[in-house]
């Protein structure tokens, strides 16, 4: 019976490759006045960049090839001034605006803004506030409390938040694009999960992990997990040093950005 089989599938795969033959046989003519056709034809070549290898052969950009570089990280508003603490950190592309206090070893990362042009923020002794987070603070609130934005001490705020006049109370984390609204308040030693969202007037206890939209209580965190919070702000404070040798402590070409504009619009009138 398997010799059979194997007779009967000889015969099928021989007929198959006569039938292919003939087809390519049959095709042959359309083959041949194709390859008429193009013959002689070249491609084109594609067209590439001369790849750069040397720092020295890239021009430098001039203040004046560059019009709308005019970035401040700090920007007063009337009596509303940011207060830095010495040895805090704010990114060269990040904004501090209006009534904001920075306090000792406080880092603003790169693309951060921090609004306080309506009410105060304040952002405790080693808390992070990383990349393209925004924090803002409302006039009023509608928990009828205070409507500044607090944020408390070895603080971490991941990237990519958005906090509007919320209290976050000493060693908390607050995960990657979470949202916390009006008069929300994460209590001391507590964490929010990434993608979390705090509705208005919403309370977190103290020592718990929420996580959701809207945020849930998920567990109570274990001793060890609270103990680990400060340290997480301590060790994000350290990457300053390798951040903030690359810079100039002032950014002024905003300055010179502002005269050739100033230049241009009188040699237009």
């Amino acid at each position: 019976m398997r010799r059979a089989l194997a007779i009967a599938r000889l015969v099928e795969s021989s007929g198959t490759a006569k039938a292919c033959l003939a087809s390519s046989t049959a095709a042959g003519p359309a083959l041949d006045s194709l390859s008429a056709r193009t013959a002689g034809f070249e491609p084109p070549q594609a067209s590439a960049r001369p790849v750069t290898t040397s720092p020295a052969s890239c021009s430098p950009v001039h203040i004046e090839d560059e019009i709308f570089c005019r970035q401040r990280q700090t920007i007063p508003l009337g009596n509303r001034i940011p207060v830095f603490a010495p040895d805090t950190w704010v990114a060269p592309s990040a904004v501090v605006v209006g009534d904001v206090d920075l306090y000792d070893k406080v880092s603003i990362w790169y693309g951060a803004v921090l609004r306080g042009d309506l009410n105060s923020i304040r952002i405790g002794a080693w808390s992070n506030i990383q990349d393209k987070t925004v924090i803002h603070a409302a006039r009023t609130s509608p928990t009828g409390l205070s409507a500044a934005t607090t944020i408390g001490r070895h603080v971490t705020i991941g990237q990519g938040c958005v906090l509007r006049s919320t209290n976050v109370r000493a060693n908390c984390i607050i995960g990657d694009r979470s949202i916390l609204m009006e008069g929300s308040l994460v209590e001391a030693g507590s964490i929010l999960a990434p993608g979390s969202v705090l509705p208005p007037g919403r309370l977190v206890p103290k020592g718990q992990l929420w996580a959701g939209n809207p945020a849930r209580y998920v567990r109570d965190l274990s001793n060890d997990e609270k103990l680990a919070i400060p340290s997480v702000a301590k060790n994000m404070f350290r990457l300053v040093d390798a951040h903030s040798a690359e810079f100039l402590p002032y950014n002024f070409a905003y300055v010179e950005a502002e005269k050739l504009r100033t230049a241009l619009e009188e040699h237009a009138s």
